[in-house]
């Protein structure tokens, strides 16, 4: 379209410079015609843009790290003349990624006509992607003008780990815990007096501080299984470091809550800090881990808060540290 705008400015300038040299009429009607033209071309794009419509609109509202987005642009001629050309801009914004523009030209719609545009990019980290479609533009019949189009959208796209079967050693210290303790985990906290050897991290010490006996932390069996996440903030702007966390997090999730439902009746909790807090959410089966880790990347309110003494012991739960190190209590389980 820039082309065609700079080869009809130059056909006005060399008209008005041949009707400085000559007197002729057939110049001035040449050059009344170059005129004219495109007015009445750009008259007959105002309707144009008026009838047509654009609607953006995506596939899935969440897909897994590797797969393909893909936006969908349906443009809708509602008037009653022909659209030569709509001018489509959409933006694309991945995390760990630049920013993609997409711009695509559909050429020759009818009367009441709809076309379909698909586009595509691939996911390759974990988090929250945008889909913008920031112009859609009419074309007149000479391609020398273009008024904007209603109907810009844009959509929002969760990017999800990539959810694979745990190592065998993981699968092996979990049947363990089962031979050992039924799978049971520590539950309500129960205060007692403090016994040699007991461990100093069970001491309660905000009742040491009011002045109270030594006292220490214990806890009743419950029918749960609970997963502790320590990750930083920092963690989430490493976007290799921060997917592969994900995965392995997810992975587990997906493990604890199918073997936990069809073998042991327990349900599964995972616990995790964000900001000053720390939060709590059950896991029932797939479903729930798919929404809880997508509203964690889109940093959405999920779980229940807890309050720092509700937090049971690490050294008796499972917990994945931030080098994506697993442990059970005290014992590493698995590292790559």
């Amino acid at each position: 379209m820039i082309r065609r705008r700079l080869c009809f400015l130059l056909l006005l300038a060399a008209g008005g410079y041949f009707i400085m040299l000559y007197d002729f009429q057939g110049l001035r009607f040449l050059f009344g015609c170059i005129l004219c033209i495109p007015l009445v071309s750009f008259l007959f794009l105002i309707p144009m843009s008026l009838g047509c419509r654009t609607h953006l609109s995506a596939d899935r509202e969440a897909v897994m790290r590797g797969e393909t987005l893909e936006a969908k642009v349906t443009v809708e001629n509602r008037g009653l003349l022909p659209v030569p050309g709509v001018l489509l801009e959409l933006y694309w914004n991945v995390p760990g990624e630049r920013e993609v523009k997409v711009r695509k030209r559909l050429n020759c719609m009818g009367m009441k006509e709809k076309e379909i545009f698909s586009s595509g990019v691939s996911a390759i980290h974990c988090g929250q992607a945008s889909l913008e479609l920031a112009g859609a533009k009419v074309c007149d019949y000479l391609g020398l003008f273009s008024l904007p189009v209603r109907g810009k959208g844009g959509a929002e796209i969760c990017i999800t780990p990539v959810v694979k079967p745990v190592p065998s050693p993981v699968e092996t210290a979990y049947s363990q815990t089962l031979q050992g303790g039924g799978g049971e985990r520590e539950g309500d906290m129960l205060l007692r007096d403090f016994q040699p050897g007991d461990s100093l991290h069970r001491v309660y010490w905000k009742l040491m501080a009011k002045g109270d006996d030594l006292q220490v932390r214990d806890f009743e069996r419950s029918s749960s299984v609970s997963l502790f996440l320590h990750f930083s903030d920092e963690l989430k702007s490493r976007a290799k470091e921060w997917d592969r966390y994900l995965d392995g997090t997810v992975s587990l999730l997906y493990f604890l809550a199918e073997e936990c439902r069809q073998t042991i009746q327990l349900s599964v909790e995972v616990v995790w800090r964000q900001g000053d807090a720390f939060f709590r959410c059950a896991i029932q089966d797939g479903d729930a881990v798919q929404a809880w880790v997508c509203a964690l990347l889109r940093e959405e309110a999920v779980g229940t808060a807890l309050l720092e003494e509700e937090i049971p012991l690490l050294e008796q739960g499972w917990h994945m540290e931030e080098d994506c190190r697993l442990y059970f209590g005290e014992q590493c389980v698995y590292e790559e």
